[in-house]
């Protein structure tokens, strides 16, 4: 992995600012998240589309075939494969990754799965680094010891490390924008 850019980021938080115009007054802190201030991320490259698209056509039609065979009820042996298939299928065309930067978090985004949030208090470092599916063991959602990695195709991505010591990879097509509103 080559580190391209290392940006120490932890620092207090800015005070908001307080009004001064007469009028209602009103909650210096929003009531709803914020919008992103810089969001980027990947589509599951075309073979793992094409894969998902075919193993959910497959599966499909294997689980109808299963379903509408004449006889007393499905061989469960063969509607288990079906299944299994259309949901891997569904995965693999669904496939996403995303990671947005807020006023106060980070999101992460693994599309199926739910968001993940990491506080930009609890960031200390971020980098822009290279990575391919070896870097880290794989393609898709990485788990490992201390570390996760978002990583759909080669290529530079953002990676954080928190003040714990965890360190977040992810693949984005415009790394820069997310370090620049992050160091910001």
């Amino acid at each position: 992995m080559t580190d391209t850019t290392s940006v120490p980021t932890h620092r207090p938080l800015r005070a908001l600012p307080t009004r001064t115009v007469p009028g209602p007054v009103r909650s210096a802190h929003p009531h709803r998240a914020s919008g992103p201030v810089a969001a980027d991320g990947e589509r599951a490259p075309r073979w793992m589309r094409v894969t998902g698209a075919v193993l959910l056509l497959g599966g499909g039609a294997l689980t109808a075939a299963v379903l509408g065979w004449p006889g007393d009820a499905p061989e469960v042996a063969l509607l288990l494969p079906g299944v299994l298939a259309l949901v891997a299928g569904a995965l693999l065309l669904l496939a996403r990754t995303g990671i947005a930067v807020t006023e106060t978090d980070v999101v992460l985004r693994f599309r199926p799965l739910p968001a993940r949030r990491i506080a930009r208090q609890h960031i200390a470092d971020v980098a822009i680094a290279e990575a391919d599916a070896r870097t880290y063991g794989g393609v898709g959602l990485r788990l490992g010891r201390g570390v996760r990695a978002l990583v759909l195709t080669p290529g530079r991505g953002v990676r954080i490390t928190d003040d714990r010591g965890r360190v977040t990879f992810v693949r984005t097509e415009h790394p820069e924008r997310v370090v620049h509103a992050l160091v910001d």
